[in-house]
């Protein structure tokens, strides 16, 4: 359900810390910009529209309408129905993973056998809760992992290694519609996403 009192995000500078989260209802035309303050750390972020939250991000339709398999300055966020979301207007890393997915307490038991870890789907779904929306409705396809990077072996290997972002390395997206936005500054440190050290990110709103 939807929660029609949520204020709309004021502009200002919101640093993040380590595994922390931030949940925001952005107008269109306002601009967000993800600040790598120490380097190699991934932000993870979702959005659905506020005129109806059940039109979310789609990594898959992003590269569908854009044709392209990676997220780049200049290019367009789209929804999973094909209707633009946000834009990259700056870039200066322009390595992120565009596969959709993020961390989860079930993943890393798979992948790493531990358990009871804390991922960015967590603090996804805090963001939602926080924006009175149906964590229920939250989907691998919703996220895109800012920063992220991923090598694609020829004989189809996937390979987390460290993010070559450093100190200072942003991004910023001009939003095209009224976005409820959740960002995760990932917590994860059973693989090489954050360089197995999670840092501080900064999140601005013009």
């Amino acid at each position: 359900m939807t929660d029609l009192t949520t204020d709309w995000a004021a502009p200002g500078t919101t640093v993040l810390d380590p595994k922390g989260r931030l949940a925001l209802k952005m107008r269109a035309g306002q601009r967000l910009t993800i600040v790598d303050i120490k380097g190699q750390q991934v932000m993870d972020f979702i959005a659905a529209m506020v005129e109806d939250p059940d039109e979310r991000l789609s990594a898959m339709f992003t590269r569908v309408s854009s044709g392209k398999w990676d997220l780049k300055e200049g290019y367009t966020i789209y929804s999973d129905r094909c209707r633009p979301m946000m834009r990259v207007v700056h870039d200066d890393n322009g390595i992120h993973n565009m596969t959709g997915g993020y961390c989860t307490q079930y993943s890393n038991a798979i992948r790493y056998g531990v358990l009871e870890t804390w991922g960015c789907l967590d603090n996804l779904e805090g963001d939602w809760r926080e924006l009175g929306l149906d964590v229920t409705k939250i989907n691998p396809d919703q996220c895109i992992s800012l920063f992220m990077n991923i090598l694609h072996h020829p004989d189809g290997r996937m390979e987390i290694v460290e993010p070559t972002t450093r100190p200072g390395d942003k991004i910023t997206l001009e939003i095209l519609a009224d976005l409820y936005v959740g960002l995760s500054n990932c917590p994860e440190e059973h693989n090489p996403c954050n360089a197995f050290h999670v840092t501080e990110m900064a999140v601005i709103v013009e």
